[in-house]
C-alpha cells in the first residue's frame, strides 16, 4: 500500500527501531491488517554507518559521527553486535514498576523467539541451541580470527590471573565471567530488527520522514494518526483506524508527546503548546547509564591495523576473502571476548556508593 498523503492504515508505528519493527512484524501475522512504519533515518541501515576516507586512504580512516539509532532498525543497526540478554535479577526488578509479566521468566520465551542461533562447525555446546531456533535475527559466535589469537590469549591469561571465572553460558540469566561472544552476525552478514519487515506485503515502510505531531481527536482525545515532514519539507498526514504505536526511543517518544500536547501543562504552556492531557511524568525521570570507555594501545602483532586499515597485501587478501564467501576479519565484529565481572566488593567500600544506596532504601542505586 502506498504511503501517500492522507492514506489510511489499520496501524501506524512511529519509529522503525528495534521495538517498533518487532511490533509491526507481529501485527503483520494477520494478513488482513495493514501497517505503516514511519522512520526518520535512512531505509538502508548500511548507509547509517558508512565510512569516509581521507585522501591518503592507506593511512587512516575517519568515521561519520552517528551517536544514535537513526536508521531503519534503530540501534539494532548500529550496535556492536553482541547478543547478551541481561541478568535475571535486573529483569526481576521491573516487577515493582511494570508487573510480574516483565520479569525474567515470562520474558525469556520472547527473547528466544527473536533469534536463530547457528553453530555450523559444532564448536560450542549443543545446549546453546536454546538461545533460539526459529527467529528472524541470525546469531553465531564470533569467528575466531587467527591474527587475533595473541591478543585473545593475552586477555584470557590476564582475566584468569585475577581469579575471575570463565563461562560459555550467559543466556540463562547469570552473566558472570569471560565468555566468547555470540553476535548478530551470521556468515559475515549483520542482522537487525529490519529483518523482521522483510517479505511482509502488508507492511509499508516510509523512511527519512520526521514526525511533527500526533493527530488527536478533540472530542474523545484519542490518537487518530501522525503528521510527518518529508525530506522535501512537505507535511504528510497518515491515519490509523485502530491504533498509533509510538516507538521513537527514550528521547524522541516523550518529545513527540509533548509537541502533541501531552505532558506537564506548565512546560507546554511555556512553549505555546495547547494542552490536551496534563501529564506531569512525560519527559521526566530520565535515568542514564553510567559508562567509562577507554582505549589501549597494543604492540605490533596484537592488533589488526595492517590487515584492516591500510592498503597492504594482507588487507587485499582479507577483502578478497570477504567478497568470495563473507569469511575472515572483514565479516567479523572483532569482539571475540566479553568479560562480565562482579564489582560489588569494590562498590561496597566506596562512601559515595554506600550513601546513594542508603538514600535509595537500601537498593542498588544503579538499578531501577
Amino acid at each position: 500500500m502506498a504511503a501517500t498523503d492522507g492514506a489510511h492504515f489499520d496501524f501506524i508505528v512511529v519509529g522503525g527501531g528495534t521495538a517498533g519493527n518487532t511490533a509491526a512484524s507481529r501485527l503483520a501475522k494477520n494478513p488482513s491488517v495493514t501497517t505503516l512504519v514511519v522512520e526518520a533515518g535512512v531505509g538502508n541501515p548500511d548507509e547509517a554507518y558508512k565510512t569516509t576516507f581521507v585522501k591518503r586512504d592507506d593511512y587512516e580512516r575517519i568515521d561519520k559521527p552517528n551517536t544514535r539509532g537513526k536508521a531503519l532498525g534503530g540501534s539494532s543497526s548500529l550496535n556492536y553486535f553482541t547478543w547478551a540478554p541481561g541478568c535475571k535479577s535486573t529483569f526481576d526488578l521491573w516487577e515493582e514498576y511494570g508487573g510480574k509479566e516483565w520479569t525474567w521468566d515470562p520474558l525469556v520465551p520472547y527473547l528466544r523467539k527473536s533469534v536463530t542461533y547457528h553453530d555450523d562447525i559444532k564448536l560450542y555446546s549443543p545446549d546453546l541451541k536454546k538461545i533460539g531456533t526459529d527467529g528472524p535475527i541470525h546469531i553465531s559466535h564470533a569467528e575466531l580470527i587467527d591474527d587475533m589469537k595473541p591478543f585473545r590469549e593475552a586477555v584470557t591469561k590476564a582475566w584468569k590471573s585475577r581469579g575471575e571465572p570463565q563461562t560459555s553460558n550467559v543466556y540463562d540469566g547469570e552473566m558472570n565471567g569471560l565468555t566468547r561472544c555470540a553476535d548478530t552476525i551470521y556468515k559475515g552478514v549483520r542482522s537487525g530488527s529490519y529483518n523482521l519487515l522483510k517479505n511482509k506485503r502488508n507492511i509499508t515502510v516510509l523512511p527519512e520522514v520526521k514526525s511533527k505531531r500526533l493527530i488527536i481527536d478533540d472530542a474523545d482525545r484519542t490518537c487518530k494518526g501522525v503528521t510527518v515532514i518529508a525530506a522535501s519539507g512537505k507535511e504528510l498526514n497518515f491515519y490509523a483506524s485502530r491504533e498509533v504505536i509510538l516507538s521513537q526511543g527514550v528521547f524522541e517518544s516523550p518529545k513527540l508527546l509533548m509537541l502533541s500536547g501531552i505532558g506537564p501543562a506548565r512546560e507546554l504552556a511555556q512553549h505555546g503548546i495547547d494542552v490536551i492531557v496534563d501529564s506531569r511524568h512525560v519527559g521526566q525521570h530520565l535515568s542514564d547509564h553510567p559508562g567509562v570507555p577507554f582505549v589501549l594501545r597494543v604492540r605490533d602483532g596484537f592488533g589488526m591495523d595492517d590487515i584492516l586499515l591500510r592498503k597492504t597485501p594482507k588487507n587485499e587478501a582479507v577483502v578478497s576473502a570477504y567478497k568470495k564467501d563473507h569469511s575472515g576479519p572483514v565479516g567479523s565484529g572483532l569482539l571475540e571476548l566479553v568479560g562480565f565481572s562482579r564489582i560489588d566488593k569494590y562498590l561496597e567500600k566506596d562512601p559515595a556508593y554506600k550513601k546513594a544506596k542508603a538514600s535509595n532504601g537500601g537498593k542498588d542505586p544503579f538499578s531501577l
